[in-house]
């Protein structure tokens, strides 16, 4: 009997992790950074990126800076509504890495 309870539970178990991917790449998440707008999913895929239309007056090394803190930014709220979504999702079982 045991053995089928542990089974049920990984079928449950299964079904709620492919429910909490699909809401991850649903949540999007959108920063605006010096101009640079970026639109990722809270599995920390980008969904789009804007740049303003006088960006490339800068310098080389200030746009490298501002793409890496907007980046850095977008990839900070995407976490952010990672670990929200999961706690909704999986109703608090303490999973490693998600909390």
């Amino acid at each position: 009997m045991e053995l089928f309870k542990m089974a049920k539970e990984a079928m449950s178990m299964r079904s709620k992790v492919k429910e909490m991917e699909k809401a991850l790449k649903a949540k999007i998440v959108d920063i605006d950074y010096k101009g640079i707008k970026i639109s990722m999913n809270a599995k920390n895929e980008i969904v789009s990126l804007k740049l303003p239309e006088d960006f490339g007056k800068n310098s080389v090394k200030d746009m490298e800076k501002y793409m890496f803190s907007a980046m850095q930014e977008a990839i900070k709220e995407s976490q952010k509504a990672m670990a929200e979504e999961s706690k909704k999702l999986m109703g608090g079982m303490n999973i490693p890495g998600l909390n």
